[in-house]
């Protein structure tokens, strides 16, 4: 019998991605999504359901006769075991034997995090597990908050000259994928990384080569950025979660690179610059 995967933030960056892909290799998928009317992705396979974090009554309607779950937090959630531990205790009493969870790179490190918790939460649950822990998305730079910056010909981020592992989301959504479709996947975790470590400066001047205009870089002070976040209306907690990451960046601990994204695939993780390249329409 066809198994059945909900994927939760359907029309994220990771999550679309993930739709998409499953459905191309014949399996059923639940579109998880606050608007399933408008859902963008169409296909036989693929049937959108209404989902929100913030009502938890739409849980169980979401997760009835799943076999897998593809999940992961609201975006800058400071508290995220609040929703996603409620969340993976619905599937497992609907039925759901696998769950790929999408939490963060490095936040093993510190058992007191909220994503830490849920991790755990799912280890202990008994449900087959396979934990993806990413570095920052490429697509900050054309869906994400960086993309507004461009757009005034900068990058103005508290990062120093920290560089971060950057890794393209639809390396994330195919090891996803292959977590599905290969037991050897399951009760595993992985960092995700590229294959190079980069500075924001360089980022820009990859970027100013490319669309031959200047992005300037700007190690902007976190003071400074923290407010820029709060006249964008985001919320003291998110501003905090955010700026928190920043200063690990900062620090130097993003640098990490690990093989697990070639490993898993059977070929390099997609480079920056062919990121750009693919995506000079956006900026343009």
């Amino acid at each position: 019998m066809s198994k059945t995967t909900l994927v939760i933030g359907a029309t994220g960056n990771v999550g679309h991605d993930v739709v998409r892909r499953l459905a191309e290799t014949g399996q059923a998928v639940r579109a998880a999504t606050r608007h399933p009317a408008t859902y963008p992705y169409q296909h036989a396979l693929v049937e959108p359901i209404f989902f929100d974090y913030d009502q938890p009554e739409t849980y169980t309607t979401a997760v009835a006769g799943i076999n897998n779950l593809f999940v992961i937090a609201k975006s800058a959630d400071p508290i995220p075991q609040q929703t996603l531990i409620p969340l993976l205790n619905a599937a497992q009493a609907a039925g759901a034997t696998h769950v790929v969870l999408m939490t963060a790179l490095g936040v093993d490190q510190n058992p007191e995090l909220g994503l830490t918790q849920v991790e755990q939460h799912l280890i202990q649950s008994g449900m087959a597990y396979t934990i993806l822990r990413p570095s920052w998305f490429m697509q900050n730079f054309t869906t994400g908050f960086i993309k507004p910056m461009l757009d005034q010909g900068g990058i103005y981020l508290p990062a120093g000259d920290g560089r971060t592992g950057l890794i393209d989301t639809r390396d994330i959504a195919a090891v996803a994928v292959a977590s599905f479709s290969n037991s050897q996947h399951q009760n595993q975790a992985y960092n995700l990384t590229g294959s190079e470590a980069t500075t924001y400066a360089e980022a820009a001047d990859l970027l100013s080569q490319a669309l031959g205009r200047p992005i300037t870089y700007v190690n902007m002070p976190e003071e400074a950025f923290r407010q820029a976040l709060a006249d964008a209306q985001w919320y003291p907690e998110q501003i905090d979660f955010m700026a928190g990451l920043l200063a690990v960046v900062r620090q130097g601990w993003a640098a990490t690179i690990t093989p697990d994204v070639a490993q898993i695939l059977g070929r390099p993780p997609i480079t920056l610059a062919q990121f750009v390249q693919d995506n000079l329409a956006i900026w343009q």
